[in-house]
């Protein structure tokens, strides 16, 4: 099986200046644990997962839902400069990146490869410019794997 029979697509994205705010809101509207940041040409070049948002820059999901922070209870004050925060940071300031992804025809095997090796869970899969195809989540392989038990 290969890489392009197990991701899902499309895949969402954002430009490098796109705010922490605005890709928070992103991923909790759409149910999505990543969304993968490209350039003006639609190359990939940094993905952000929910991890990412617990970095030392990030601002906690958690603060989305309910106005915890670092396992205290904030103020409105408390919560109102997180988000202030979060809407005047750019996204290409907590990205990971490189990224490691795959092309389309790799065998699903390196993608496991990748996700063991570096303990991630989003493997993207670009075309030969490096555009983004689809995206490999350790969900979408589980799903792989239930369906062939």
């Amino acid at each position: 099986m290969k890489a392009k029979d197990a991701m899902t697509s499309p895949v969402v994205s954002v430009l490098p200046d796109t705010s922490l705010a605005e890709v928070a809101q992103l991923m909790l509207g759409k149910g999505i644990g990543s969304v993968l940041v490209v350039d003006k040409e639609g190359r990939l070049v940094g993905i952000v997962t929910e991890s990412d948002f617990l970095k030392e820059r990030g601002v906690p999901f958690s603060t989305f839902r309910a106005p915890m922070l670092l396992g205290r209870f904030l103020g409105s004050d408390g919560l109102e400069a997180v988000l202030a925060e979060a809407k005047s940071t750019r996204i290409e300031e907590i990205m990971s990146s490189p990224v490691h992804a795959v092309g389309p025809e790799e065998p699903l095997s390196r993608v496991l490869e990748l996700m063991l090796a570096y303990d991630i869970n989003h493997v993207p899969v670009v075309d030969g410019e490096g555009k983004p195809l689809g995206i490999i989540t350790r969900f979408d392989l589980l799903r792989l794997l239930q369906s062939q038990l």
